[in-house]
């Protein structure tokens, strides 16, 4: 999703502010643009937050520089951040107390903000114009909710009340965020078949396979090792790029180099790593394999 720098220089402004004032946090690396949303709040006169105005927006009839981005934690805290060019930018954040996961039928009462404390909460505020309040409480109720990996938003649907610590009034207002089914999260599983070959010339080819839970490409960084009698330890690498498809055990083989490493037969050693990098969950980790391997002709 693309940003304007006025937008990436208020969001700054926001963190700096409202952070510095012990009121949020930026919202996440995995918070993504929602493909349906809607938001609605309605302020009585006395409200801080909405100066006793009422305000809506939807997908299914946006302005231009509309722009919604959900998240989720561990199941039990929601956040929203809504982007318009007409009214600045509002942000959500809903919270289960520790442990419970925010699900549909769940409603509490009588929360204050979410102050990471593991108690349940609710916080709205209007970045652009500065509207907030330090204390306030409220009350929400889940209509629907439905995870994905690593905190993907799949759906997200709530009413909510709030009323700021001495305010003659108070608001209400509804959130909806709906997205497609999560894809499921890339895992890789990488095997080295026993036993590699080595042709006259020292040079070794080391085989294996891979499967993966998504379509997409792998690198192995391998080193092979072999000890030797007048040589001492002979030291190789490999390092195959390998199209991955879902679903089928995909053979892989590859060649040491530098061409000058000569490997003979007998037992080596085979060190293999595919880092993997999930972009679409903001995962990234590392699939290694250590075997004892006999080199033959």
């Amino acid at each position: 999703m693309r940003r304007s720098w006025r937008r990436i220089l208020l969001a700054s402004t926001m963190a700096l502010t409202t952070g510095a004032a012990g009121l949020v946090m930026p919202a996440p690396a995995q918070a993504r643009p929602a493909e349906s949303w809607s938001f609605a709040v309605t302020g009585e006169p006395g409200d801080p937050i909405t100066a006793g105005n009422s305000y809506s927006y939807s997908s299914a009839a946006p302005t231009p520089g509309d722009e919604m981005n959900a998240w989720g934690h561990d199941q039990q805290h929601f956040g929203m951040e809504f982007w318009s060019d007409a009214d600045n930018t509002w942000r959500l954040e809903i919270s289960a107390p520790a442990g419970q996961p925010l699900k549909a039928g769940d409603t509490y009462q009588n929360v204050g903000q979410p102050d990471g404390s593991g108690t349940a909460g609710i916080r709205l505020y209007n970045g652009g114009w500065g509207r907030s309040c330090a204390q306030s409480t409220g009350s929400f109720t889940v209509l629907d909710a439905a995870w994905g990996p690593f905190d993907y938003v799949e759906r997200f649907d709530a009413t909510f009340e709030i009323r700021c610590e001495g305010a003659t009034g108070g608001l209400r207002g509804q959130v909806h965020i709906g997205n497609p089914p999560p894809l499921p999260a890339l895992d890789v599983t990488l095997t080295v078949d026993p036993v590699a070959t080595v042709d006259n010339k020292g040079i070794a080819t080391v085989r294996g396979s891979i499967t993966c839970t998504r379509a997409d490409s792998f690198s192995i960084a391998g080193e092979l090792v072999q000890e030797q009698k007048k040589a001492g330890t002979v030291r190789g690498y490999f390092s195959p790029h390998i199209p991955c498809v879902p679903g089928q055990v995909v053979p892989w083989s590859a060649t040491t180099y530098p061409a000058d490493v000569k490997f003979q037969r007998g037992t080596a050693q085979a060190v293999s790593e595919i880092l993997v990098r999930d972009f679409e969950y903001w995962n990234e980790f590392t699939v290694r394999d250590t075997s004892t391997l006999t080199l033959t002709r």
